[in-house]
């Protein structure tokens, strides 16, 4: 099932480009319903099985919806959906029409910012952050294939990463063979491995924009989209370092420098000659802000595995997000009764 991204970003009409918000319509009741995973139940003497998805479905219905609204929580559903059947490169293009949505349609996007609670963003901001949730999306980001060999098979990013050692195995199961992967990568069709490329590059500078609209619009109460982010650029560092790229194949957007803040990657430089390039890239060298980024990550990610009651992790993310950002939001977010003073001498003017 291919995706228009044209059919995305259309306006619902003319008088009201994101349409009604479909919050109690019954249609949107049933794929709320749809999308979810059920676990076997047992209900009195009786056993209810499982339920899984049925993502073809659920795809099929999520796009009927956002031709009536713009909306998303049904884009999120979309996004896994599209995950689960045709990959990468649908994700990417829902993340883009989402992008578009945010940057355009800002007032009129549902779910609404609260008019009666001084434009309260919460309600979009928890539907935002479905786009990281680590049972569903990024689950479903692991899951989605790399490769489509004839020969070998499909492998998924979670293959990759076990057969990396970026992941441990199941007990139940053998680990992936990492030549094995490589392998089935060199036999996938050209054409299908560059768009997954360029899928990754897209998905990450989709995920960066996302995050500057909403720290323009809302601060420091935006949307923790650094575990998608993460999650995009392991996966796009692991495809570069096992496909088996030819030199004049492109590569991930984890590979080369990162796009400017609002994904204007033209706006961050030439690309580094390649002594420079080696040298940004030794092991523990922090030499840009991308650089400190990454290595909180690391950080973060050692205390999910090794330390999870830890609120280490908590902390180390907030400061995540105020890496890129100047010293007016930091002022804000760290000592809010102090930014109407700082703001008067500094004569800042609140539009």
């Amino acid at each position: 099932m291919l995706i228009d991204p044209a059919r995305l970003t259309a306006p619902v009409d003319d008088a009201s480009p994101c349409g009604d918000d479909l919050e109690y319509d019954p249609d949107f009741i049933a794929l709320l319903d749809a999308a979810e995973t059920r676990p076997e139940q047992q209900v009195g003497g009786a056993i209810i099985p499982a339920r899984e998805p049925d993502w073809p479905k659920v795809a099929r219905d999520a796009l009927a919806l956002l031709d009536r609204s713009k909306d998303l929580r049904i884009a999120a559903i979309l996004a896994e959906a599209m995950l689960r059947t045709e990959g990468l490169p649908a994700f990417a293009t829902v993340l883009g029409a989402v992008r578009e949505w945010l940057d355009i349609w800002w007032d009129g996007l549902h779910p609404r910012l609260d008019p009666e609670d001084d434009d309260d963003p919460t309600m979009r901001v928890n539907a935002m952050a479905a786009f990281a949730a680590p049972e569903t999306m990024l689950r479903a980001l692991r899951a989605a294939p790399l490769t489509d060999s004839r020969a070998l098979g499909r492998f998924s990013g979670r293959d990759l990463m076990i057969a990396a050692g970026e992941m441990s195995a199941p007990a139940d199961s053998d680990p992936p063979d990492l030549a094995r992967i490589e392998a089935a990568f060199e036999d996938t069709d050209a054409d299908r491995r560059a768009a997954l490329i360029a899928a990754l590059d897209q998905a990450i500078d989709h995920v960066a924009a996302i995050d500057r609209i909403f720290s323009d619009r809302v601060g420091m109460l935006g949307p923790d989209l650094a575990p998608l982010d993460h999650a995009l650029r392991k996966l796009a560092q692991l495809v570069a370092a096992h496909a088996r790229l030819s030199p004049g194949e492109a590569r991930p957007a984890a590979d080369g420098p990162a796009a400017a803040p609002g994904g204007d990657a033209a706006a961050a430089g030439p690309a580094p000659a390649p002594a420079a390039a080696a040298a940004a890239a030794a092991p523990g060298d922090i030499r840009s802000r991308e650089d400190v980024i990454r290595m909180l990550d690391r950080i973060c990610d050692y205390y999910t595995q090794a330390e999870p009651s830890s609120p280490v992790p908590l902390l180390l993310r907030r400061a995540r997000r105020l890496v890129n950002a100047d010293f007016a939001t930091i002022v804000r977010d760290m000592a809010s009764d102090g930014y109407d003073q700082m703001a008067r001498i500094a004569g800042i003017v609140e539009e």
